[in-house]
């Protein structure tokens, strides 16, 4: 079950926002498994009882980062998609977020996020929401004349498939790639296809 959100940094302090930015960089590049909570304030050079008026616990701290790092790919997807009528165009602009906002996650980062239940619950909701409106920027660009009639509810799946592939670290050390790369990779596919146009 996903922890609840305080909500504290909606109302709170400009400082627990910049906290909340540090927190992020902190977690990318450490995952939050391997650190303590005095760590954390040694680190981002406060003291605990602030940390603990942003959320009550180490794990609720990784969750607010999570929802913010997540809620922010999201949209800033939307608002690529309301810059494009090109079906094409919009279907990069939503999905190009995901990469560039990933691209400070280590491999610690996400083999934490994947082991750790609420944070990963977290993941796959907002995979499922992504999914969905690809489903429906795919259909559009359909109806328009614009892609190939597949079945975009299939589209949208094997690209939820591809993504929680991805998000695997075993995935990523067997083949050697990088996380941003990986996604800017499924997204050239997904966009372009992988085989040559046949020469004329």
């Amino acid at each position: 079950m996903v922890p609840k959100s305080t909500q504290r940094l909606t109302l709170g302090s400009d400082r627990q926002k910049e906290l909340l930015a540090e927190l992020e960089t902190l977690f990318f590049a450490n995952g939050f498994r391997t650190i303590t909570v005095d760590d954390i304030a040694a680190r981002l050079k406060c003291s605990k009882r602030t940390l603990y008026e942003i959320a009550p616990s180490k794990q609720e701290l990784f969750i607010l980062v999570i929802e913010s790092w997540l809620e922010r790919i999201r949209h800033l997807g939307w608002q690529g998609v309301l810059q494009h009528d090109d079906p094409k165009k919009r279907v990069m602009a939503y999905l190009e977020p995901g990469v560039i906002e990933s691209r400070p996650a280590s491999r610690q980062f996400l083999a934490d996020l994947q082991s750790y239940r609420p944070a990963l619950a977290l993941l796959e909701a907002h995979q499922a929401q992504r999914t969905k409106v690809l489903m429906e920027i795919v259909e559009d660009g359909i109806r328009r004349g614009r892609f190939k009639p597949f079945h975009s509810a299939l589209v949208a799946e094997l690209f939820l498939a591809a993504v929680n592939r991805i998000n695997e670290p075993s995935t990523l050390e067997r083949t050697g790639v990088g996380f941003s790369q990986a996604f800017d990779e499924l997204y050239k596919i997904l966009t372009t296809g992988l085989f040559l146009e046949p020469e004329a």
